[in-house]
């Protein structure tokens, strides 16, 4: 059982009060919103007018990615230290690196985002891994450069190499 320390229940309020503002509405892609609650409780038997097309979804950056990462993180490392036994972050570094190393045009960029924002140690045969990762989305560049897919590949490895680079022995 959780059991929080001040500090934590601090950290808590204060990412609740951020993640609140609507500012960082557009960081969930919600930004063409007055509120959060009208999307996230919004039902078609409360509004009849709604339904799955009857909005237009927002593209999801990846920088607005990685800062809902860090932002979960923290609010993570906040609460697994009231939790001497904790695994969350282990389990969530296990998943990202799953997905990040497995094709999935939809899945694969976010994984790598994720997996270069969380991870706390990286070896050297994940960096090459993620820069064959890179080399095939720039093959794939040079074959369309229209190919999106790619060049949001190409985006994540950047991002997530810069976020590994420090994580590496010298």
């Amino acid at each position: 059982q959780l059991h929080p320390t001040e500090e934590t229940k601090q950290v808590l309020r204060l990412s609740l009060t951020e993640f609140s503002l609507p500012k960082f509405y557009l960081l969930f892609g919600i930004s063409k919103v007055k509120s959060a609650a009208v999307i996230a409780f919004r039902s078609s038997y409360r509004d009849r007018s709604f339904s799955p097309g009857s909005y237009e979804r927002e593209t999801f950056a990846l920088t607005s990615l990685e800062t809902v990462t860090e932002a979960l993180l923290e609010i993570m490392e906040a609460c697994m230290r009231d939790i001497p036994t904790c695994k969350w972050l282990d389990q969530w570094t296990e998943l990202a690196q799953k997905f990040a190393f497995q094709y999935n045009p939809s899945l694969q960029p976010r994984a790598l985002v994720v997996f270069g924002c969380i991870s706390k140690r990286v070896s050297h045969g994940q960096i090459k891994q993620i820069i064959r990762i890179l080399s095939k989305g720039l093959e794939s560049c040079l074959k369309g450069p229209d190919n999106y897919n790619s060049q949001v590949l190409i985006e994540a490895t950047v991002i997530a190499l810069t976020k590994l680079q420090p994580l590496l022995n010298k």
